[in-house]
């Protein structure tokens, strides 16, 4: 008796510890929101810095294009401007990305690695194109003022969106489609507008990238 007792006991504790398949599946997707959570963890404030940077570096370009009659393309100093606050950035972006995959290998890294390589590729072949514009004798309100932040924004975009709808990122692939829509219509306001344009546009965007970035770290994990 004491036997069977035992092992009808045995067979309840075994019953108990098994886990329902719709458990186990909302338990994988809690922990998978959860590290997803921690991996973001400092993403609103990195795009609120992200938002400034772009206002800043496209508006210091419009300063130095807005007086100019006719139009010569962006100067010395705005160039220096923008793209010095644009390294910066990137410098920082680099580090935060080494810090939240740290640990991370194999697949994971060659796709960031790919990623990358498409970016740097894609904008490579905008400034080639740019000068093919120029040595065909294209006016400068094209070469100098329309063509390369339209130009360059789109690409980015494009690929922003393709690389946030590979992740699933559907807050990352929105921002990537208005950086796109921002610059299509930006192209209508001349070369002198299309930075100013693109600085407010792109702005507002990544702003509101942000909050959608922040009001889901606040949102309850469902159960």
């Amino acid at each position: 008796m004491n036997g069977a007792h035992d092992i009808d006991r045995t067979k309840t504790h075994e019953d108990e510890g098994e886990l329902d398949p719709r458990e186990a599946a909302r338990l994988l997707e809690r922990t998978r929101r959860e590290a997803k959570r921690k991996f973001d963890v400092s993403s609103p404030l990195l795009s609120l810095l992200g938002a400034a940077v772009v206002l800043v570096a496209f508006g210091a370009v419009w300063l130095s294009v807005r007086g100019q009659h006719p139009y010569t393309g962006p100067t010395a100093a705005g160039l220096l401007v923008m793209y010095g606050i644009l390294i910066c950035w990137i410098g920082v972006v680099v580090r935060f990305r080494r810090r939240a995959t740290a640990g991370l290998s194999g697949r994971s890294v060659r796709q960031e690695w790919a990623n990358a390589a498409v970016v740097v590729v894609a904008l490579v072949a905008v400034s080639v194109f740019q000068g093919v514009l120029k040595h065909d004798g294209v006016s400068h309100a094209i070469v100098y003022g329309i063509y390369p932040p339209t130009a360059q924004l789109i690409v980015l975009g494009t690929a922003g969106a393709a690389i946030q709808a590979a992740r699933e990122d559907w807050p990352g692939f929105g921002v990537a489609i208005a950086v796109m829509l921002v610059a299509a219509g930006s192209a209508f306001a001349g070369p002198r507008g299309v930075w100013l344009s693109d600085g407010i546009g792109c702005c507002v965007a990544v702003l509101g990238y942000a909050a959608v970035q922040a009001w889901m770290r606040r949102a309850p994990v469902s159960e």
